[in-house]
């Protein structure tokens, strides 16, 4: 993470530094300034330059602009403003202190510590406060824009220092009036967090950004992975088809009103849900009196959010010091923390179905074009802030596992179709082809081994033996910390891996004989008093 490429200003802003980047876009932060001293730190959205005459991306970034720009909620990142700067265009968001959902899940689980379900309740019903302001939306006439988030996960929540809570990323939302109209029976979003109806590639409503809510509520709240599995085939199995356990049997001591709430919003049939985030809202809040002990449930997390974040909090501090004053940034602060930590997932008993009378899963072809802007390549994690704003879209791992055709596809749903689209299914492999893994790394150039072996730089296409068992594939790159991850070769694939830097160590520099001799004066003029 450094200065974006040579560009100093963009529009009327200074860039300051680069804080992601992803395959089609970066995340920069910005710094505005004015007369008498006036200064506004800034998050800045734009496509990279090899992709900026790409009408697809471009497409897609105004309709996120255009969405997102009509959205005015506490609970929705605001996007101040869209600009041009030469033939670049460029998203101009507030920038806030804190951290991704996905980030504060994961520095709890490694200090064996998770939200209370109080503070849980308010960090769901705040998201859903913000969603059913965009579901609402509609046109100058009235009309009613069909906004349908479609990529609601841990990601995409941010949580700020405070305890505010913010939806983020509506870069592949659903809306009547989108410029971009892409394939139908395909599929978009994450996988572990998509409602049956959305696995399936069929037409979508706001209750499939319930059920998406209704996931990460279960996974606040018993501290496991509903819906993940080895695979995203398995993944998008288990949307449709795995039994969800209640909490309290994860959980003993799990509120039954709150089990309650969130097994009805976890409804595979639409109609059995809630009918809307607003209603779903309204349940939880009425469950959080026996909750909260006569706490505040927003300065409950906001004193959680210091005890888990005390250290990003300084660098962060520190980072706005150092803009403030014009002083070089070297490195900000990484966009997600522990992404080591692994959530463990939910134990189901294998069915016992027979196997050919098992729904048609939706599995989009892997001959895919490269995941597009917003949808797949930018999923503003590291907050809309600091640190936040991870160029990812894969949710098993933030930064280091694999990207299945299935995730990276930027495909559409059937929104407009009356009835649901057949199912994109992928022909038939031969099982003795090998598969092709292509491995992509940001920074390029990373040495890649695979099993142990060295294949070569990236970007770099592999064939692998066709199989069930997972493969070990090892990045190395001077400067960065070497990244191992692990993929299955069931199916072709594509990778998109970003190294971390190195952390710097700070040498200290050896006391020379007058500095020994200054600060024993120091000590002698201002003695410690025990």
């Amino acid at each position: 993470m450094h200065m974006a490429e040579e560009t100093t200003r963009i529009g009327r802003y200074e860039v300051v530094c680069r804080l992601a980047r992803g395959g089609m876009a970066e995340i920069l932060l910005g710094r505005l300034t004015g007369p008498s001293g006036f200064e506004r730190s800034v998050v800045i959205k734009r496509i990279l330059p090899a992709y900026a005459e790409e009408r697809q991306f471009v497409e897609m970034f105004l309709d996120e602009a255009r969405i997102a720009a009509r959205i005015h909620h506490p609970n929705v990142v605001q996007h101040q403003e869209l600009g041009e700067d030469g033939e670049q265009l460029y998203l101009v968001m507030e920038y806030l202190d804190g951290e991704s959902l996905a980030s504060v899940q994961r520095r709890a689980r490694s200090r064996d510590d998770r939200l209370s379900y109080a503070e849980a309740v308010h960090v769901i019903a705040s998201a859903a406060a913000g969603l059913h302001a965009a579901h609402e939306m509609t046109d100058h006439e009235g009309e009613a824009l069909g906004i349908v988030h479609r990529d609601i996960s841990p990601q995409n929540l941010f949580v700020t220092y405070r305890g505010g809570v913010k939806v983020m990323d509506f870069g592949i939302a659903k809306a009547s009036d989108r410029i971009t109209t892409t394939e139908a029976g395909s599929l978009k979003g994450k996988i572990r967090y998509m409602s049956p109806e959305q696995a399936r590639g069929e037409a979508l409503d706001r209750r499939s950004d319930l059920f998406s809510l209704a996931i990460v509520l279960y996974e606040l709240t018993t501290g496991h992975a509903l819906f993940r599995r080895n695979t995203p085939l398995a993944s998008l199995r288990a949307v449709q088809d795995d039994p969800i356990p209640p909490p309290s049997s994860i959980v003993a001591d799990y509120p039954p009103t709150l089990e309650a709430v969130c097994l009805r919003a976890l409804a595979r049939d639409p109609g059995d849900r809630y009918p809307d985030v607003h209603t779903f809202r309204i349940a939880l809040l009425d469950a959080l009196p026996a909750l909260a002990g006569g706490g505040r449930p927003e300065e409950e997390l906001a004193a959680h959010m210091e005890r888990l974040f005390a250290d990003r909090m300084d660098e962060k501090r520190e980072m706005l010091r150092r803009v403030s004053h014009g002083t070089e940034l070297h490195t900000p602060p990484e966009p997600e923390v522990d992404t080591h930590v692994e959530i463990p997932s939910v134990v189901v008993e294998a069915s016992t179905e027979d196997p050919s009378t098992a729904p048609e899963v939706v599995a989009p072809s892997s001959s895919r074009r490269p995941a597009a802007l917003g949808a797949l390549g930018v999923a503003l994690a590291f907050g809309v802030g600091v640190a936040g704003y991870a160029l990812s879209r894969e949710d098993e791992s933030v930064s280091s596992t694999p990207l299945a055709p299935i995730e990276s596809t930027p495909g559409e749903t059937a929104e407009s179709a009356t009835e649901p689209p057949e199912p994109a299914v992928e022909d038939v492999e031969d099982d003795a082809a090998p598969v092709q893994v292509t491995i992509e790394s940001e920074p390029p150039g990373a040495m890649v081994r695979l099993a142990g072996d060295e294949v070569g730089p990236t970007p770099a296409t592999v064939p692998i033996a066709r199989g069930t068992e997972a493969v070990s594939i090892e990045l190395s790159l001077d400067g960065y910390r070497p990244l191992v991850t692990e993929v299955v070769p069931d199916l072709d694939q594509r990778l998109r891996l970003s190294l971390q830097r190195q952390p710097r160590r700070r040498s200290r520099p050896p006391r020379t004989p007058a500095m020994e001799a200054e600060m024993a004066a120091e000590t002698t003029a201002f003695p410690r008093f025990n």
